[in-house]
């Protein structure tokens, strides 16, 4: 664990850079040339998959289930926030820090760290590609507003502090946070806080003499209400993935059934994927930074006479059969038996519809994954982004290893195994093994890796759409509603998620 004169010298050079910086407005130059040093932070696309700690419980999808050799970057989910202090904290700590696994011994001298963080640790030492996340917020803790404290200063400074202690216990690469629906009044602290992260990590970085940077991600909305409200210019320089959260346009709030993830074509719900790409970029987001969210599930409709149709109700859980929550469905479970799939080139999207049980699932195949992904390759994007691992299939229908093979390159940077003052021995270690030589790349579909640009996003190729959280931890969509009047173009308004 960091001393406490250890952690107060980092975030006190921290909030030194970042008062250094805003004392000197127009450095633009400055600002260009930090942008592109933090552009060559990968060597190839990047593929981010979120694993979520409640699915080692029902779902039994553990760390080993991991396929690693289709993934860059994992985001741990999810941690939690002090609305009032700022802190960092777990949310269930059997998963996160105390299950024994069949390898894990009970008799250890020292202290400690078992569940998902030291699973994940062992994947990083083998497989040094592979870097491992803290994903903090989520839908249900952005909507109980943990995120207030960025307005606070010394709450903000508590948040950078925690997270750099967090990097060093469970011997992390970075964090993501996953703020789902900042106010107005929060857009200039939002981006404060990232600042003040990124000027910690570096100090954090050089002050271990590591050569690779930590990471920080923010999982970012398309939902023109919210996208407005991030200070994108002055989050960009220190950011090192935007995360497009391009999912969940349509659900059981909807009035209609709609696609939930069109790369086009939003008249029906007021979301497209490709409206959001543009829209960050315009505001000086680096299109290298952005990976596409593409969703690994499918959200139904019920009694409804097709898609754009009014519907009533979207159904109930069904554990064994693929749906956890009512109205979501495991990609894995798709299509259900007896369902016809359509794909929409024009719009890329797709969905599956039952004449006889009048029920439509929106979900992605893997034809519209590899639109979507030739879209982010023609635009230079970072990579692809999944929500969630659990739930994708096996062989030539994955959707992970569609995307994988229609990139190419995988990102090879090399993660972090350099944690002394962890305050768990077996971290400080190294699990008492030597890690894997670093520069061995993952298997590639061939073809480079993104060439990053700031042109905008070319005519119609393809786009796609980040997932929801699991019901276990997140706050459940709106109650359905119906209709039997015309379809309307409905203005932009949220776009839910986790």
């Amino acid at each position: 664990m960091f001393s406490k004169s250890s952690l107060l010298s980092y975030v006190t050079l921290a909030l030194g850079a970042s008062s250094a910086i805003a004392a000197s407005i127009p450095q633009r130059r400055a600002q260009e040339e930090y942008q592109l040093s933090r552009r060559a932070d990968t060597n190839g696309y990047v593929s981010i998959g979120y694993f979520v700690n409640w699915g080692i419980y029902a779902r039994n999808f553990q760390p080993a289930d991991i396929k690693v050799d289709e993934l860059t970057h994992i985001l741990y989910s999810f941690a939690d926030v002090d609305p009032t202090s700022g802190e960092i904290k777990l949310t269930d700590t059997y998963a996160d820090t105390d299950k024994h696994y069949p390898d894990d011994s009970w008799d250890t001298n020292g202290t400690s760290v078992y569940g998902c963080f030291k699973q994940l640790y062992g994947l990083k030492l083998k497989n040094r590609h592979l870097k491992v996340i803290l994903s903090v917020g989520g839908w249900t803790y952005s909507l109980a507003k943990h995120f207030d404290f960025v307005t606070n200063e010394a709450a903000r400074a508590t948040f950078v502090s925690s997270a750099v202690t967090m990097l060093e216990d469970y011997g992390l690469d970075g964090i993501d946070i996953d703020f789902e629906f900042p106010e107005p009044e929060q857009k200039e602290a939002f981006g404060k806080l990232i600042v003040e992260l990124r000027t910690a990590f570096d100090a954090y970085q050089k002050g271990k003499g590591d050569d690779v940077p930590y990471l920080i991600s923010a999982a970012v909305s398309a939902g023109p209400d919210h996208y407005v409200n991030y200070d994108i210019k002055a989050m960009d320089a220190p950011i090192s993935f935007w995360n497009l959260m391009a999912y969940d346009y349509a659900g059981s709030w909807s009035n209609y059934s709609a696609d939930q993830a069109n790369l086009y074509n939003g008249e029906t719900t007021g979301f497209n994927t490709d409206q959001a790409i543009k829209y960050f970029l315009g505001e000086g987001a680096t299109p290298g930074k952005i990976s596409l969210g593409m969703p690994i599930y499918g959200r139904s409709f019920e009694k409804t006479a097709g898609i754009y149709q009014p519907y009533d109700g979207i159904g109930t859980a069904d554990q064994s059969g693929g749906s956890w929550e009512a109205g979501t469905w495991d990609y894995k479970a798709l299509p259900r038996p007896g369902a016809k799939v359509i794909e929409n080139t024009t719009s890329v999207a797709s969905y599956s519809y039952d004449e006889t049980l009048q029920e439509l699932i929106t979900y992605d195949t893997p034809n519209i994954i590899k639109m979507k992904t030739e879209y982010l390759v023609k635009n230079k994007l970072a990579g692809s982004m999944w929500w969630e691992l659990s739930a994708d299939k096996q062989g030539a229908d994955s959707l992970i290893a569609t995307s994988k093979a229609a990139m190419g390159g995988l990102d090879s940077t090399p993660n972090h195994v350099n944690y002394p003052k962890s305050k768990y021995d077996n971290i400080k270690n190294n699990l008492g093994t030597t890690p894997a030589e670093p520069g061995s790349a993952p298997p590639s579909g061939g073809g480079e890796g993104p060439a990053p640009s700031s042109s905008e996003p070319s005519a119609p190729s393809s786009t796609a759409a980040p997932p929801p959280p699991p019901s276990s931890t997140e706050a459940p969509p709106p109650p359905p509603t119906t209709s039997s009047t015309p379809v309307p173009t409905p203005s932009p308004s949220t776009c839910k998620r986790k």
